[in-house]
């Protein structure tokens, strides 16, 4: 299926692996010219030359989210960007009970402000256009809070309050405003953290793996692609009608009926 936005420029936040960096391939794939920002130079030039290697197009942006003004390029940039696809990297666990103060305020500019001062200056270049796709990677646990996970609960259901009010504001000037809630996929954090888990408990990283994999109805972790796919569906001319909705892409694991 061709969706339409060949020629179109975007910026993709936390794109330097994972779900960040196949969002970033999926829309390279469609003939978009992407702008991969995150923290690390060396693995964002991995995955510009990975894009290059194919025939797309893209770039490199190194910014750390928690700091301001390492997002000055972009807000001084006067061409702006049609499509943004908002991700920022996890925070660290940590119960209810044992938050602390200043990562607080680390986290909330990193998952929080910055990211919506990002949103509040890009949408306006789409809106003049008349024409725009924004689309913020979060999870499954903005609907189910996942233990042990507060910083992610909060702030993350917070950004979606925001979003969910813009895509109000600028549904009829062509814009859409949608969020991706990604359940286990096959990224090097799901590694990591089956590995530490193995270790913690002294079993293999495979039967952990093979573990969590059978906990879910599709009986696997998805595949990063896959869930690239679906962020470039929405922001393709075929998605012009859906806005403000929030699509969780997990194997079946969620149990909500909504």
């Amino acid at each position: 299926m061709d969706l339409g936005i060949a020629g179109k420029r975007a910026l993709i936040l936390g794109a330097s692996q994972g779900l960040g960096a196949a969002s970033a391939a999926a829309l390279a794939a469609e003939g978009v010219a992407v702008t991969l920002l995150a923290r690390s130079a060396a693995k964002l030039q991995d995955r510009v030359a990975e894009i290059a290697a194919t025939g797309g197009i893209a770039i490199s942006l190194v910014a750390d989210l928690t700091r301001s003004a390492d997002l000055a390029p972009i807000l001084g940039d006067a061409l702006g960007y049609d499509i943004l696809v908002l991700n920022s990297p996890p925070p660290p666990p940590v119960k209810a009970g044992a938050v602390d103060r200043s990562v607080w305020s680390q986290q909330f500019d990193a998952m929080f402000l910055n990211q919506i001062d990002l949103t509040a200056h890009l949408v306006k270049g789409m809106t003049g256009r008349g024409w725009g796709r924004i689309v913020s990677i979060a999870s499954t646990s903005v609907q189910e809070p996942i233990p042990g996970l507060v910083y992610s609960n909060a702030l993350r259901a917070g950004l979606q309050g925001y979003l969910k009010s813009l895509s109000d504001e600028v549904a009829a000037q062509g814009v859409t405003v949608n969020t991706v809630a990604p359940g286990s996929f096959a990224t090097e954090r799901t590694h990591s953290l089956d590995a530490a888990f193995a270790q913690r408990s002294g079993r293999s990283h495979e039967d952990v793996a093979a573990e969590g994999a059978a906990g879910i109805p599709a009986r696997r972790y998805g595949a990063p692609a896959e869930f690239g796919a679906m962020v470039a569906f929405l922001c393709g001319q075929v998605s012009s009608y859906t806005t403000g909705a929030f699509f969780r892409v997990d194997g079946g694991s969620s149990r909500g009926g909504i």
